[in-house]
């Protein structure tokens, strides 16, 4: 069995540093959400330079503190690269990954790859290989470290690598027939325009605005089979932009589904019931889950009301009202099994004392689940029928004039 090594200074700075700096904790602390507002500050103020000294009239002073507030980010943006690769090891911490291979992770991930093109344009400028009009636009790249805080965008970028075989089969299908288009139109128009269409290459310009159905009006066939080709053109264009937008949506729907799966498998594993399953069987349960967000102060579910689903708390608390004495439940604990098992109506109201989130299991799929996982039903039955006996007792307890 390997053990792991006792913290040494180095290792607790660098745990130190992934703590303020590493993405996705599950509760960030203080520290870590004042360093994301300086990164994100300082992506802003750099964008803003940038557009800023593009303007004409700015005078010189501002535009000399435009440049220094770039080179102060760039410089800044370095660190922050340097200090990712280091911290890098601790995104596996525990695991018997070496700390090369992590940081190498790191550097291919396209959050790393997109830190690295943030700062290289400055770094290559100070050799003065790049014309300032492009060295400002290669500085822009600076809102692409916007993903790590816009899961939006980091959505798109996964999509576009799930979804990238089909995307170039289709870029590449429309590029053939935008130079096959071409070549039939200049065999069309040549003599009529010779000018406009004096090669296939020229007409290649005809070809890409009209597939793309822009349609500049500068290069239009005037001949009647060119004007016949040309709006078949047009229709096929249509048709075949429709395809990557289609692999697009397609693309993120399937994309989000994953990534809600993923959450729920994670809150059913790490709920005391399903601990002991397997990940198939803790996948197969996922599936049939939906999660739910409720404000503190709902009422989740009415005492008399018909049963209809269980919930199973993953972030929250709530209030069981149970007379003489209202129950607490907390994140991992399950409620609303007892209607379920005895096809009874609600025997309390449920309310959220804080903001829940919840994973909800219908009437169905909840005696589906029993019936495939006998051990579940036992776990489900047991911790029911103790509730039921404390509910009884608690009742039984009650003087009259209490109830």
């Amino acid at each position: 069995m390997r053990h792991a090594a006792a913290p040494t200074p180095f290792t607790a700075w660098r745990r130190r540093v992934f703590q303020l700096l590493a993405d996705g904790q599950p509760e960030p602390e203080t520290g870590h959400t004042v360093i994301s507002a300086v990164i994100l500050s300082a992506i802003i103020a750099c964008a803003a330079a940038v557009m800023l000294v593009t303007m004409p009239g700015i005078p010189d002073d501002v535009i000399w503190w435009c440049d220094r507030v770039r080179e102060g980010t760039d410089l800044f943006f370095t660190a922050e690269y340097v200090l990712r690769i280091w911290m890098a090891p601790e995104y596996l911490y525990g695991s018997r990954v070496r700390s090369g291979m992590a940081r190498r992770r790191y550097l291919k991930s396209f959050l790393g790859v997109v830190d690295l093109l943030v700062i290289l344009p400055f770094w290559v400028n100070q050799l003065e290989m790049l014309p300032r009009e492009w060295y400002l636009v290669l500085e822009m790249l600076t809102l692409f470290k916007l993903a790590r805080y816009a899961p939006g965008l980091a959505l798109v970028a996964a999509v576009l690598r799930s979804q990238s075989r089909a995307l170039v089969a289709s870029f590449l299908t429309l590029s053939v027939l935008v130079v096959l288009a071409s070549s039939v139109m200049y065999v069309l128009e040549h003599q009529a325009q010779p000018a406009q269409f004096s090669s296939i290459p020229h007409s290649l310009w005809w070809g890409i605005i009209t597939m793309t159905t822009v349609g500049y009006g500068d290069i239009v066939p005037i001949t009647p089979l060119g004007k016949m080709f040309g709006g078949f053109v047009m229709l096929l264009g249509i048709a075949m932009f429709a395809i990557p937008a289609g692999l697009m949506a397609t693309g993120f729907a399937e994309e989000i589904r994953r990534r809600e799966f993923m959450v729920t498998w994670r809150a059913v594993a790490a709920l005391p019931l399903f601990a002991h399953l397997d990940a198939s069987r803790i996948a197969e349960i996922a599936s049939l889950l939906k999660a739910q967000a409720v404000p503190a102060g709902t009422v989740i579910v009415r005492k008399g009301d018909r049963a209809d689903s269980m919930f199973f708390i993953m972030a929250g608390q709530v209030e069981v009202e149970i007379l003489p004495n209202p129950v607490i439940l907390e994140t991992g604990q399950h409620f609303g099994e007892i209607a379920l098992i005895r096809r009874t109506q609600r025997t309390a109201t449920v309310l959220a004392v804080t903001e829940c989130r919840l994973l909800a299991l219908g009437v169905a799929d909840f005696q589906r689940l029993l019936d495939v996982h006998p051990d579940i039903r036992e776990r489900i039955a047991a911790t029911a029928k103790e509730r039921h006996a404390q509910r009884k007792t608690a009742e039984d307890e009650t003087p009259p004039a209490a109830v």
